[in-house]
């Protein structure tokens, strides 16, 4: 009888301590389905504001002119609310040539680069776009 007791109390502590590895594999999952949720957001924030400037140099006021990109986009920090989770942006505009390399630059060719950064669930920072890393995108004058 003692021995069968013992076996019980072993099962229920190996079937206890599965579950709890169980329930914190779960949860650990979990913290990296919302971080990636939150950076697609961050994907679609940068791709928002891309999308803001190609409208605008198609003729929507506030940019008339090619060379206001740079005068409007250049150093420009915003936060964007979405959810209840604060997205700090930071926007840099530089001029460049056809690749988007600063060096060789050229007044035809401007580089946008888009950072930003958010809490993510566990409250660590959550970079999306980073300096070394930025979301970019070489827009070109049309001439009109």
């Amino acid at each position: 009888m003692n021995i069968q007791m013992l076996l019980v109390l072993l099962a229920l502590a190996l079937f206890s301590t599965m579950l709890l590895n169980t329930y914190n594999i779960v949860l650990d999952q979990s913290g990296l389905v919302y971080d990636n949720i939150l950076y697609l957001q961050g994907q679609k924030i940068a791709d928002r504001y891309f999308q803001r400037i190609e409208s605008e140099l198609l003729g929507d006021p506030p940019i008339f002119s090619f060379t206001a990109i740079n005068s409007l986009y250049s150093n420009m920090s915003e936060t964007v609310t979405v959810n209840n989770v604060i997205f700090n942006v930071q926007i840099n505009s530089t001029y460049c040539d056809s690749l988007g390399n600063t060096p060789y630059a050229d007044t035809l060719f401007q580089k946008v680069d888009i950072q930003m950064n958010c809490l993510s669930t566990s409250l660590d920072t959550l970079y999306i776009g980073t300096l070394a890393s930025p979301f970019s995108k070489v827009f070109f004058s049309r001439g009109f």
